[in-house]
């Protein structure tokens, strides 16, 4: 952890704990809705279905994870109980689960390979347990409670180490749920696995909804927000959470690939294209938010080849747009610090950053590069564990002698990414137009690139 009190630098207003800094790096996360549904052709089933009914019958969880590694993502999430109640595991507390289908005579635990597959190909590991069960005769009572805690710790106890707890709000309005001591459960056993939830577990998330499943954050997208706008669910303020708010819970943008979150034989010529994710890549992950993308396994248990070719060529541009930063030359600022020089958001070193002096809340940086470029993106970003503080800036290139604005803004937050007209210059600023305190950022990135 760098020493930014030596700079006179200090947290400002809520600021992420150690685990939401771990999630904002990591970036994309793929969601895997995988269970009944898959083979009944449904998206919420009812918990009367037959055990019998699940039976993949050329399950690779292994293929998945390759997939998605292929893809550029860092972590992924299973759905290891969905609404209808039927576990993907073993567990002792229901009979509606895989020891009672055909898949390996009973003898199954996909749980079990997915987090296995996950260590061995370098991914994190996550786990959605579905707060509501279709199936289970307790759900609704005080008993339900222990029933889910039980399940709950298994998950939590047997698998080794979880990155991430995944709670809907489905069903959340009609049972009274003991979230204080389901989180506890979570916090005790995996106590690095940030928790995504809203509604009465809101004390104790460390993610939030973004009020969407279309694939885009607000803009703005703050990361601070009221903790009266998860309760409630406000979508719009989930969308954009809010300048000063009393908490730090960062928005996860959930999206699935195909029109449906499970698997449908109908829905494999309506896989998004590589295109479309590049698009939904700005406005989630580059609108200062993160990305969980779902990606159902087909019913033989398989990433279906069309979600996985577009996986691959999403991945492929989105890497070949970032690949070259332009930025390169002579950075200046209206004001700096020392140890804390505009230069330092184009250098390698990383933990490096830049900071006004005290009095200037609203900076201009200057690059005057080394020869003229095209340019039709940029990144900015703020050293979000000091907190977030810049509320508005400005993009402007020099062109034929006059300085044009490319793009303006509220939100930087820990990435910002935009796409921009195409233009030519040789001279680039950054204009911080507003500030809840001094902006501390730490990066800057010229880009282009062909569609």
């Amino acid at each position: 952890m760098v020493n930014y009190e030596k700079y006179g630098l200090a947290p400002f207003g809520p600021v992420p704990n150690y685990r939401q800094i771990e999630w904002l790096e990591r970036e994309r996360t793929v969601f895997f809705h995988f269970g009944m549904n898959t083979f009944t052709d449904k998206e919420w089933g009812d918990g009367t279905e037959s055990p019998l009914d699940f039976n993949p019958t050329e399950l690779d969880v292994e293929q998945w994870i390759r997939a998605i590694k292929d893809g550029g993502f860092r972590c992924a999430i299973l759905t290891a109980k969905h609404h209808d109640g039927f576990c993907l595991w073993p567990t002792k507390y229901t009979e509606h689960s895989i020891k009672n289908s055909p898949y390996k005579n009973g003898k199954g635990d996909i749980v079990r390979e997915f987090v296995d597959a996950c260590k061995k190909y370098g991914i994190k590991a996550g786990l959605y347990l579905s707060p509501w069960d279709r199936h289970e005769r307790t759900w609704g009572s005080d008993s339900y409670n222990d029933f889910y805690v039980g399940q709950l710790t298994e998950l939590m106890t047997g698998y080794g180490e979880l990155w991430e707890l995944w709670w809907d709000g489905a069903g959340s309005t009609e049972a009274v749920y003991d979230w204080e001591r389901w989180a506890k459960v979570v916090s005790t056993y995996q106590p690095n696995a940030v928790v995504f939830g809203s509604l009465g577990a809101t004390p104790w998330v460390d993610v939030r909804w973004v009020g969407n499943e279309s694939g885009f954050a607000g803009k703005p997208c703050y990361s601070t927000i009221d903790p009266s706008s998860l309760i409630y669910e406000y979508t719009n303020e989930l969308n954009s959470g809010k300048i000063g708010g009393e908490r730090f819970i960062p928005a996860e943008v959930d999206v699935s690939i195909r029109p449906g979150w499970f698997y449908h034989e109908s829905e494999d010529d309506k896989v998004r294209t590589p295109e479309n994710l590049l698009d939904i890549w700005f406005k989630s992950n580059g609108s200062n938010a993160g990305l969980l993308l779902n990606l159902p396994p087909d019913r033989r248990g398989l990433i279906h080849e069309n979600d996985v070719l577009s996986l691959k060529e999403f991945n492929k541009r989105l890497s070949h747009a970032l690949e070259n930063n332009l930025a390169r030359g002579t950075v200046y600022a209206s004001s700096e610090r020392l140890g804390c020089e505009a230069k330092n958001l184009i250098s390698e070193d990383k933990s490096l950053v830049y900071a006004p002096l005290d009095t200037d809340l609203t900076p201009e940086i200057t690059i005057e590069l080394d020869k003229e470029i095209k340019l039709n993106a940029f990144m900015l970003r703020e050293e979000i564990a000091l907190g977030q503080r810049v509320t508005g800036y400005e993009l402007s290139a020099l062109i034929n002698g006059e300085f044009q604005t490319l793009a303006k803004g509220k939100c930087i937050g820990n990435r910002l990414c935009e796409r921009v007209e195409p233009v030519s210059t040789s001279v680039v600023k950054i204009k911080i137009t507003s500030a809840l305190q001094v902006p501390i950022l730490k990066e800057l990135g010229l880009y282009y690139f062909e569609d």
